[in-house]
């Protein structure tokens, strides 16, 4: 029996996401970012003596002829179009298709009109009983677990059958789960509400694996909030301390209160953190249920503090709330330069299926289309309260690109590398050009306009050395932004 389990890619929708990082990719010799942790996870749960296959159609094609008994395909709203695509073309073939993530978890009738099965939530408590069903020829249309899986039983995902070089980042997770109640967002709806942690020993073993594999590549850890409980952040972090790796990570706001836990972070070898800032209105904080642990008026001090530690911001805000007008692309715009977010991640308010935003802007029939492939963050899929859909979608492209010139990288960056932040470290072995990757770096440069590119040069020349990182970073997202289209 042989089982492939696929990631859609959403490429030939000509949208292109954010955290594609194409030209970061393509400069070290990537393919993308990081591969869907649930395919190396259900790999590791199936039982010996099933031959099993990833294959990420990111960085592959998948090969529709090759022989195989069932097909498991992982999607997100984004890229369900194309899952849907891909799960058809194996059912003509009579190929067996099962269908997860959260949006068909969401909506698994619509799902079920493009596979035999669905899987309803986390797979981990049910994965074994579908396997056992379908060699049987007792398939069921779906299946969901009454229980959130216990992460202590959680495998290693099975590593040796992904394409590790691939990719920029080791993928690693440690807790699943969410208390906090975002309006727009759907981690809750899928994980639940209460915190559930691997064993801090099983997360250095996959951590020690990953590290035979690739010893010189960032981590990255997907936990949406992975500073949530500090008793167990502190533990995972003093253990992560004699490794001396670099990881990226996501935390609540309220992080850059701790200076204690911020500095055992940064010794533990954070040197990025995403945050949710959201927006800089308190009254739509609270209208997105987030006005506890988000204060507009401790952004700056938050900022400053995790900036002393040495670690970089990945800053997150959210377009088109109902309180958003003409005036709060400027305003964005002003705070991230003056507080020197080195990586803005700048979105569009997107009305998810399950979520209760979805809820709210149907109800008030303010949902523009529900063409899933428009559902990337980056296009206006709703009818803004205080503007029009086509000032929203402009203005998000307006200050991505503002926010990635060069102009303004370099006024954020200086701040930073004057901070010691973004620097290259001495005795820093971490290789980030490979054998093509400074020739496409002098490619892409040179593909720019000659201001922009004299005042990049002349900030790094007047700096300190910059991380290749963090510099291939503000690249990639610079190609980026000039590439967007209203």
């Amino acid at each position: 029996m042989k089982i492939k389990l696929i990631a859609a890619s959403n490429k030939k929708s000509g949208i292109s996401n954010f955290w594609e990082m194409g030209t970061f990719a393509k400069l070290t010799n990537k393919r993308y970012s990081q591969i869907s942790l649930a395919l190396p996870t259900l790999a590791a749960l199936t039982p010996s003596g099933i031959d099993v296959e990833i294959c990420d159609e990111n960085i592959e094609h998948i090969d529709f002829d090759e022989k195989v008994d069932l097909v498991g395909i992982t999607t997100n709203t984004y890229t369900v179009n194309r899952a849907y695509e891909i799960a058809d073309t194996y059912r003509k073939r009579n190929v067996t298709v099962v269908l997860g993530g959260i949006h068909t978890s969401v909506l698994p009738e619509e799902a079920l009109q493009h596979a035999d099965s669905v899987v309803i939530g986390e797979a981990e408590e049910v994965w074994g009983e579908l396997l056992n069903d379908f060699k049987e020829n007792n398939l069921k249309k779906t299946y969901s677990s009454n229980s959130k899986p216990k992460l202590e039983n959680s495998p290693i995902p099975r590593w040796d059958l992904v394409k590790t070089d691939s990719y920029t980042y080791h993928t690693i997770q440690t807790t699943r789960g969410c208390p906090f109640d975002c309006d727009f967002c759907s981690v809750k709806l899928f994980f639940g509400k209460e915190y559930r942690y691997k064993p801090i020993a099983n997360i250095i073993k996959e951590i020690e694996l990953l590290l035979k594999i690739k010893k010189n590549k960032i981590f990255f850890f997907s936990d949406d909030n992975i500073t949530a409980n500090k008793k167990y952040a502190r533990e995972l972090f003093e253990a992560l301390i004699p490794y001396n790796i670099h990881w990226v990570g996501q935390a609540a706001v309220d992080v850059g209160i701790d200076s204690e836990l911020l500095d055992i972070m940064y010794k533990s070898g954070c040197r990025q953190l995403l945050l949710g800032f959201e927006s800089l209105s308190e009254k739509n904080l609270e209208q997105v249920n987030k006005p506890k642990i988000n204060k507009v008026e401790n952004y700056s001090k938050i900022i400053d503090n995790i900036h002393n530690n040495k670690i970089s911001i990945i800053g997150a805000f959210i377009l088109g709330d109902d309180s958003a007008d003409e005036s709060s692309f400027e305003k964005i715009k002003d705070f991230i330069e003056d507080n020197s977010i080195a990586f803005p991640q700048i979105t569009v308010l997107t009305p998810f299926p399950g979520t209760r935003l979805y809820k709210r802007l149907k109800d008030e029939g303010r949902i523009l289309n529900e063409d899933w492939n428009n559902y990337s963050c980056g296009v206006v899929c709703f009818k803004p309260k205080l503007i029009s859909n086509e000032a929203l979608q402009k203005g998000y492209i307006w200050l991505m690109r503002e926010l990635y010139s060069y102009k303004s990288i370099n006024k954020r960056f200086g701040s930073l590398w004057d901070k010691g932040i973004l620097v290259k470290k001495n005795g820093n072995k971490r290789k980030i050009f490979t054998k093509n990757g400074f020739s496409l770096f002098l490619k892409s440069l040179l593909s720019q306009d000659w201001e922009s590119n004299k005042i990049l040069w002349k900030g790094l020349i007047n700096k300190k050395e910059p991380s290749l990182s963090s510099l291939l970073g503000t690249i990639s997202l610079h190609n980026y932004a000039k590439k967007l289209k209203f």
